[in-house]
């Protein structure tokens, strides 16, 4: 990891528009790998990427200090070996441990060690280390030239991510795409509760779904002669926007969402009259005694759908495909039951869209210093739009040789029972550490997951409409009205709770969160919004 001093930085500053320009008229193929040198980027470089390309060796290799997380502890594993062959770059591993991340690496960067390749949490990362001037501008052209697969997920997918990791209109990030967020949530309900309050199929219907969650509390679904069960909860004690996220979807809102409303303009889903119908029908449940009074203090810890407290939850597909369930019965057979998806439902007038995270939340970024040594941008985004489209890196990376570390089961890797827990393979470099964009491929989707499982999820998620936060991309004020995370989980609590009415209750916690920040950070959102939708 190379040290930047103020003065290089100062300098660097200076320089940046020049060096920039000079980047983009390069072409983007210096440093000799095969990879970049047959300019293929459909990535099906097949096995020449699994050896170093005439010439190579006369070049030096392009020095890059690597920051991500799960490191190998130590240097000259499997996978880094076969990455400076492949790619004629010697790499140096910084090593910062998750639970104290940010200490850690504000230390090194204080000093002037500043990663060439780094793992940015989310866009506060982003916005935190551009405004310093430590991350290089990776423009979304440049990122489409590079990595031109990762690009056209996100365009088909959601493509407003391309939004989401902008400062001033500038790019820092290389989106870390998200599969799961691609997807909706989805409503899972016990189906053994389900079949014993006589539903054969899970609801189709908001009146069904009442009916579910009514006979839920009162019919003693799980057959132990108490009134213990109930029919849903929430996580009101450490994310609202986790909780009843089906119902909230029946008003095609989320109240932590961001939302066109009827003229285009962004509103804030909580201060919006659909929310308020929501809460309506959340308050008649919790009168009723349907509703789990614990959600208030819930934090999710107490998994009370897992421990047959609650009969329904919301959850990605991955935590209910085919194959993670029947591993289940083996592993917590004591807390297993048989669980079913069911459709979204829609309240009248409204079309039940499903919420979804959305395919962005953390990023790569560049060192602002990467185009000290000539090539060295290019070399990493090489590397990178390798794991990500070549099948043969992404096997090496992930799973090491075949008939050494794993063998082909299905068509699938299988890991030698040597080499199958975690520790022994983040020993040898392999996974998110070097691979993380690898697993984030929509290319190889099929090799990380059982053909069972992603015939499943096209089933359940079919035509589901979606809904996704259209305010994930950086606003300024966002950390100027910290307040405002504290008043919504009050209000938040206090509508379902009836502490305060849904009329002028209401309109009090509107005008409330308007005056602490709120109509700011909407004007903002929108004023940004406007900008980005002109671009």
């Amino acid at each position: 990891m190379k040290k930047t001093s103020t003065k290089w930085l100062l300098r660097l500053l200076t320089l940046a528009l020049a060096v920039l320009v000079a980047a983009g008229c390069s072409g983007g193929n210096t440093g000799g790998s095969k990879a970049a040198n047959a300019g293929d980027n459909s990535g099906n470089a097949g096995a020449d990427a699994s050896a170093p390309p005439a010439g190579a060796a006369e070049e030096e290799p392009i020095e890059i200090s690597w920051l991500s997380f799960n490191f190998p502890p130590e240097d000259g594993t499997f996978v880094q070996q076969y990455l400076e062959e492949t790619f004629n770059v010697r790499i140096t591993n910084v090593r910062i441990d998750r639970t104290n991340w940010k200490d850690q690496l504000n230390v090194r960067l204080a000093s002037g060690e500043l990663p060439d390749l780094w793992l940015l949490w989310g866009i506060a990362d982003v916005s935190t280390y551009a405004s310093q001037n430590l991350l290089a501008e990776l423009p979304v052209d440049e990122i489409r030239a590079h990595l031109p697969e990762l690009a056209a997920l996100i365009d088909e997918k959601d493509p407003g991510a391309w939004n989401n990791g902008l400062i001033d209109g500038k790019n820092y990030g290389i989106p870390i795409t998200n599969l799961d967020g691609a997807y909706p949530l989805l409503t899972v309900y016990n189906e053994e509760w389900l079949q014993a309050v006589g539903y054969d199929e899970p609801p189709q219907t908001l009146e069904q779904f009442e009916d579910v969650l009514y006979k839920f509390r009162n019919d003693d679904p799980d057959g132990n002669g108490k009134k213990d069960t109930y029919g849903i909860t929430g996580k009101a004690a450490s994310n609202i926007g986790d909780s009843f996220v089906s119902v909230f979807n029946a008003f095609d809102v989320q109240p932590t969402y961001w939302e066109e409303d009827d003229t285009g303009a962004l509103v804030y889903g909580m201060t919006t009259d659909k929310a308020r119908e929501a809460f309506k029908l959340l308050n008649k449940w919790f009168d009723d005694g349907v509703l789990d009074p614990e959600f208030i203090t819930s934090d999710g810890k107490k998994e009370e759908f897992l421990n047959s407290r609650v009969g329904t939850t919301n959850s990605s597909w991955i935590y209910y495909r085919p194959s993670y369930r029947e591993t289940l019965k083996t592993t917590d057979s004591a807390r297993y039951f048989d669980a079913v998806v069911g459709p979204q439902f829609a309240a009248d007038g409204y079309t039940g869209k499903a919420a979804a995270w959305g395919l962005t939340g953390n990023y790569f970024g560049m060192s602002v210093d990467v185009d000290e040594t000539p090539g060295k941008r290019e070399k990493i985004y090489e590397i990178l739009n390798a794991t990500y489209t070549d099948e043969v890196v992404m096997k090496k990376v992930f799973f090491g040789d075949e008939g050494v570390h794993y063998d082909l089961v299905d068509g699938r890797p299988v890991m030698k029972e040597a080499y199958a827990d975690t520790t022994t393979k983040v020993s040898l470099g392999m996974g998110a550490y070097y691979g993380l964009l690898a697993g984030k491929s929509l290319k190889f989707e099929a090799i990380n997951n059982p053909a069972e499982d992603l015939a499943w999820r096209a089933e359940v998620t079919a035509g589901m409409p979606m809904q996704f936060d259209k305010g994930k991309f950086y606003m300024p004020s966002r950390t100027s009205f910290p307040d405002l995370t504290n008043l919504e989980r009050e209000y938040f609590i206090k509508l379902i709770t009836g502490e305060v009415d849904l009329e002028g209750g209401f309109d009090e916690f509107v005008e409330r969160w308007n005056k602490a920040g709120g109509a700011q950070l909407t004007k903002e959102a929108n004023e940004i919004y406007a900008q980005l939708k002109g671009a």
